[in-house]
């Protein structure tokens, strides 16, 4: 705190802080002459007197207190803590008052006072007015998507007020689409509810957003007011005003492309047929545009994309705002306008963006929605969810972008682009793994009355936690890892009754003539999607730079000694079931052969790439391991003091989400301190070797497969390097010095450059 602030609220905080051990012995007689009639122990129960109590002048011990005080320290005292100084609010306290006057406007102009006063023109704008509200317009639409609220980012733009009453068409057109634009902004996030406050503020604050107004009515305005700047255009002479006139243009035809998009992303409401078997039962659902047209949308957002590139050359065109105040434009803003409208709480001062980075964000945006209109191609559950999490990788940001990919892929919670049941997916998904006997339509169990109820209410019961992933997706980095450690308690639900199935569905079958197993099938594709969860779950805390340096070797050895052994062992029982299942349908093999099947490769080339990229994580996590054991052989790595840090409490809590799964089990912090133990009993110099070769084998692993992904190439990067510095400590490369090394995760968000400090 300011040792210079006077202010009430001040004064009563620190005047109980500076109760030094002078003033104990005062505040004690004082403590005396409070006489209170009624003495328990002496059975007097009579009313008790008024209490006497003396004051005494503190000011000027107070301020003498406060001078021996440096800024931000404290004085703690056992009767004023730490939580009555954070709660010692006077009343009326202008930082309490949603109307005190913290942008320096001392009179807030509205629409009427503003066009009252002149300082609004309703008609007749030229073009660079028009131009730097509309620039101003979307600056101030970033800067809510960003986390601001409404009313102080793009209602304060007056001309969003009354539109209706707005004589000038341009403005007026475009003062409607944003209406429509920003509506519908807000309905997109708010069908899924994957934000935190941090995130989004949804509330309009009463506004109604012209209601009344639909979409095509906002195109068609738009529209007719391009086409009367275009036929001004060709009566204009001068070369500056027709740069002027093509620029608002451009902006105007911008907004009527991205109000198109919008309501084209939009999912509509049609009849759909929802029982194959009834077919005239039919409901009202929501879906999502067909291949088609998302074809013409995408050729809509190139236009858009073109103009964004026009209108960033043409920003100094506009009218700039003052460098002196806050508003974004000089006329038809007023920043306190809705100040009235604000909760009485400490206001949050808004810093709206410029506008040059709007126009790279705007630019931006629209990358990711063509992005996320690939989309339409991922029929299968796996690779649309493996879509999902790469966008929320690459965009994690932007929560608009990831919630139109909700949007579009579960435009309802259990209809995939509201024409096929998310159950259906899955069983595709499942079949497409492991192939279960019982999805196999040569298989007996396939029209097993039985067998199929089994199968359909085991779907039915769990969509809920496989669309969940999705939704996870889309929170942002933080949350979703908070989200992903709670659903994995669902995973062992989901373990049991796999389980069960799968024993269910192999005494079924074992009845057939012919039988063929069926055990640990659907079992197997749980487990897979368990094992990626947990995985991501503790990657995503390297991302966070959630863990310390002397955690990385407790968290590198559960992926390597476990989860990524463990998924490409689920990978490998996929490969060799689907053959055994490929080799028994195959008629031509007797009943009687006595021929092995032989192993073949996957005929998936996304299992295949799958599988070699495991295989390389798991070499990756593999080197870390190995090369922190060389570092704590060395005693290089700084432990943190016993007093301070218990080691066994800090690998419980890192490891607390996996303690409810029964597969894979949980590993105890006994297991990894006997292995560690183990580990460091080999010299430095052999760790560091064998952590060079895991790095190796690694970068072979990923660079055999063709046409690697950008990912790919960053994680080659980092096991090139890491092979390069594990070789140097190996060959003894400053063997006597004790300098921790450092850790660089600019290349990859979870495995991170191991650099050697001079």
């Amino acid at each position: 705190m300011d040792s210079n602030s006077t202010g009430p609220q001040d004064l009563s905080i620190y005047a109980a802080k500076a109760d030094t051990a002078e003033s104990h012995e005062s505040r004690r007689q004082q403590s005396e002459q409070i006489t209170i009639a009624g003495d328990e122990q002496n059975g007097n129960s009579s009313a008790p007197e008024i209490v006497n109590r003396e004051w005494k002048e503190i000011t000027s011990e107070f301020f003498g207190c406060v001078k021996e005080l440096s800024l931000g320290e404290l004085i703690h005292d056992n009767m004023f803590g730490l939580f009555d100084a954070m709660s010692a609010i006077e009343m009326m306290d202008p930082k309490m008052d949603a109307g005190m006057c913290c942008n320096k406007e001392s009179t807030p102009l509205n629409f009427q006072t503003a066009v009252e006063s002149g300082k609004m023109k309703l008609s007749n704008l030229e073009s660079r007015e028009c131009i730097g509200i509309i620039d101003s317009v979307y600056s101030c639409i970033v800067s809510w998507l960003e986390g601001h609220s409404m009313a102080q980012t793009v209602l304060t733009c007056l001309y969003l007020h009354h539109p209706n009453q707005v004589e000038d068409k341009s403005i007026k057109a475009f003062s409607c689409a944003v209406h429509k634009i920003v509506n519908l902004i807000r309905n997109f996030i708010l069908r899924a509810g994957v934000y935190e406050e941090e995130d989004f503020q949804p509330s309009t604050y009463g506004f109604d957003l012209c209601m009344e107004l639909t979409e095509v009515k906002a195109c068609s305005m738009l529209k007719s007011a391009e086409e009367d700047w275009i036929k001004k255009l060709k009566e204009t002479e001068g070369e500056k005003e027709k740069e002027e006139i093509n620029a608002l243009v451009s902006r105007l035809k911008f907004t009527r492309l991205l109000l198109q998009c919008l309501v084209g992303l939009y999912p509509t409401k049609q009849n759909s047929t929802w029982n194959a078997s009834n077919s005239n039962a039919s409901s009202v659902t929501n879906v999502s545009p067909t291949k088609t047209e998302m074809i013409d949308i995408v050729k809509t957002l190139n236009g858009a994309l073109e103009l964004t590139q026009v209108m960033e050359k043409t920003l100094e065109y506009g009218t700039q705002p003052d460098p002196d105040s806050d508003t974004p434009n000089p006329m038809g803003f007023s920043m306190m306008v809705n100040q009235r409208l604000l909760p009485p709480t400490f206001p949050r001062y808004t810093k709206i963006k410029d506008r040059s980075i709007c126009i790279v964000y705007l630019a931006e945006f629209i990358q990711r929605l063509k992005h996320a209109c690939k989309i339409v191609h991922c029929s299968n559950y796996h690779n649309a969810l493996n879509f999902f999490m790469d966008f929320s990788k690459k965009y994690a940001p932007c929560l608009l972008s990831r919630r139109i990919l909700q949007a579009l892929y579960l435009p309802s919670h259990d209809m995939v682009f509201g024409t096929k049941k998310l159950t259906e997916v899955l069983k595709e998904s499942a079949k497409a793994f492991i192939a279960p006997p019982v999805l196999l339509p040569d298989n007996p169990l396939y029209n097993n009355p039985a067998a199929c109820n089994c199968v359909d209410s085991f779907f039915a019961y769990n969509e809920h936690t496989f669309s969940v992933l999705f939704e996870i997706c889309g929170y942002n980095r933080a949350r979703q890892r908070d989200k992903l450690g709670i659903m994995l308690s669902n995973f062992a639900n989901l373990q049991d009754e796999a389980e069960r199935v799968d024993a269910y569905l192999h005494s079924l079958s074992m009845k057939n003539e012919n039988p063929r197993q069926h055990l640990a099938c659907f079992g197997t594709w749980v487990l897979y999607h368990c094992l990626r969860a947990m995985s991501f779950f503790l990657l995503s805390g390297l991302e966070l730079e959630l863990y310390s340096v002397h955690e990385y070797l407790y968290i590198f050895w559960y992926l390597y000694q476990f989860l990524f052994g463990w998924i490409v062992s689920a990978l490998t029982r996929a490969d060799t079931f689907l053959v055994e299942q490929d080799y028994a349908a195959d008629p031509k093999n007797a009943k009687g052969s006595q021929k092995k099947p032989k192993v073949k490769k996957r005929k998936g080339k996304t299992d295949a790439k799958e599988n070699i990229f495991y295989q390389a994580m798991q070499h990756m996590c593999g080197g870390y391991y190995k090369a922190l054991g060389g570092f704590i052989g060395e005693g290089r790595i700084p432990e943190p003091l016993p007093m301070f840090d218990n080691e066994k409490v800090r690998f419980e809590h890192r490891f607390a989400p996996f303690a409810t799964l029964s597969t894979p089990p949980p590993m105890a912090y006994a297991d990894f301190k006997l292995m560690k133990s183990y580990m460091l009993k080999s010299p430095p110099e052999e760790l560091y070797s064998s952590a060079s070769k895991h790095f190796h084998d690694a970068r072979l692993l990923l660079e055999s497969y063709p046409n690697p992904d950008e990912e790919w190439h960053e994680i080659v990067k980092v096991a090139k390097m890491n092979f390069v510095m594990m070789n140097l400590l190996a060959s003894g490369l400053n063997r006597q010095s004790k300098a921790p090394p450092e850790f660089d995760f600019s290349c990859h968000r979870y495995f991170p450059i191991i650099k050697h400090k001079k």
